[in-house]
């Protein structure tokens, strides 16, 4: 615990000699960044959820002075950040028995870079989660999410689109595809890139597209020894898309899409012998609402299916609804709902695959200038053959900016999870304190 007081002393000066620095120093005058950077999705149709975190409040023609002034290199923008803090949780084992408590250090190095051209954009953002928990026998959690998205403007109605992402992902034994003798975490890993492109003629506006996307499952060590291969699981999923939208009416444009993704898998047969190569389509109807800065976003009816090559494996199909719609009722005050529909692999000899329906509501208000706070709650339901997992959650957070360079933070994240069986129940609660430095 002493080594944790000394690493937060340590930052917690840090800031303060760049405050004292920066007082005396002449300072730029700063650029307000663009809107949140949109997450890169094999997806034509629906950003994910995290692609359209809201404007905690709408921007004003003069500068906000606590933006981040950003760094200025050859014609690029880079806002690098740095946040430092501790966190308590009281379920860090994420288990329904003998659930352990803990606190953990955590840091979430981020940096988002925009192009400043006059043709042409690039943008991109990369951002890291870890937090290392001080008691023994309570494994570190980490992630990292980074995308980039470059256009191309080859002439007033046609662009070219190139993109690139990368997520890393740890899933615990509370996952039903994890065996309860795991020793720590599943580390996943997705790798994407697309091409697209964007043409307008006449009404309409025709976006095709072609991408691939790489999945691996890493091994996990099992209680008593041994490991838990995960190689049968690994696969390579080529796509490609078009979707044709009607963008004459101004405010309500419909479109459609169609969406082949097969996936392939390493291995021909997996664990259980079984054939788990398919064949993958999604079709969408819906609209994309522009009714200026109130209301934004585009929701759609969607259809997905997957067909295995194994004989014993049944198809697997949803219907739901994908979108993410933003309100700003004011300037200081923004909604965003996300929805979104999902068919999940298995590796369950019983099981050809889940499908999951999740939906979030987050609320973001300026309480001052300088001081937001961000409210939320979700629902995840997971649906297999005969049963289902539910996971509920709720979070509080609260961000004062000290400085363009400085701000502090507090926030509150809840997890209830209702598993298969009564005895798979387990609910977490975590609060966390933390400091960031960004530019």
């Amino acid at each position: 615990m002493g080594l944790a007081l000394r690493f937060l002393s340590a930052w917690v000066g840090l800031g303060l000699m760049s405050l004292v620095g920066s007082a005396g120093a002449q300072t730029a005058v700063p650029v307000p960044p663009d809107a949140a950077y949109p997450t890169v999705s094999p997806s034509l149709t629906i950003l994910p959820e995290a692609a359209t975190v809201p404007a905690l409040r709408l921007r004003p023609v003069s500068v906000d002075p606590y933006e981040p002034i950003g760094i200025r290199r050859g014609g690029m923008i880079f806002y690098p950040a740095l946040e430092v803090g501790a966190l308590a949780s009281s379920n860090a084992t994420q288990t329904p028995s003998q659930a352990k408590s803990g606190v953990g250090l955590r840091l979430r190095p981020s940096l988002r870079f925009e192009s400043d051209w006059v043709r042409h954009f690039w943008e991109g953002s990369a951002s890291g989660d870890i937090t290392e928990f001080l008691e023994k026998g309570i494994s570190s959690d980490a992630s990292v999410d980074a995308e980039s998205r470059f256009r191309l403007d080859i002439r007033h109605n046609t662009q070219a689109e190139f993109t690139g992402g990368y997520h890393l992902s740890q899933t615990g034994s509370a996952n039903s595809e994890v065996p309860d003798t795991t020793i720590g975490k599943r580390t996943d890993h997705n790798i994407s890139a697309g091409i697209g492109v964007l043409h307008e003629f006449g009404p309409l506006e025709a976006r095709m597209r072609l991408g691939i996307a790489r999945q691996i499952y890493e091994d996990v060590d099992l209680q008593g020894g041994g490991k838990e291969d995960n190689g049968d699981r690994t696969y390579t999923a080529p796509s490609a898309g078009l979707r044709l939208t009607y963008i004459d009416p101004p405010a309500l444009k419909p479109f459609a899409e169609i969406v082949y993704e097969p996936r392939l898998h390493d291995r021909k047969l997996d664990r259980n012998g079984l054939a788990r190569d398919s064949h993958g389509s999604k079709g969408a109807i819906g609209v994309v609402l522009e009714r200026g800065p109130i209301w934004s976003g585009e929701a759609a009816i969607v259809y997905a299916m997957r067909d295995y090559r194994d004989n014993s494996l049944a198809t697997t199909s949803a219907v739901g609804i994908n979108g993410n719609l933003t309100w700003r009722p004011t300037e200081l005050t923004s909604l965003l709902l996300t929805l979104d529909t999902t068919l999940n692999e298995s590796s369950s000899a019983t099981v050809s695959g889940s499908k999951t329906y999740s939906a979030n509501l987050d609320v973001a208000h300026a309480l001052r200038d300088n001081i937001d706070i961000v409210g939320g709650v979700g629902l995840s339901a997971t649906q297999y053959p005969q049963d289902t997992e539910d996971t509920y959650t709720t979070k509080l957070e609260l961000e004062w900016q000290l400085r363009p360079e400085l701000a502090w933070t507090a926030g509150y994240d809840g997890t209830w999870f209702k598993g298969i069986a009564a005895s798979d129940d387990y609910n977490e609660q975590r609060l966390s304190i933390g400091m960031v430095l960004q530019r």
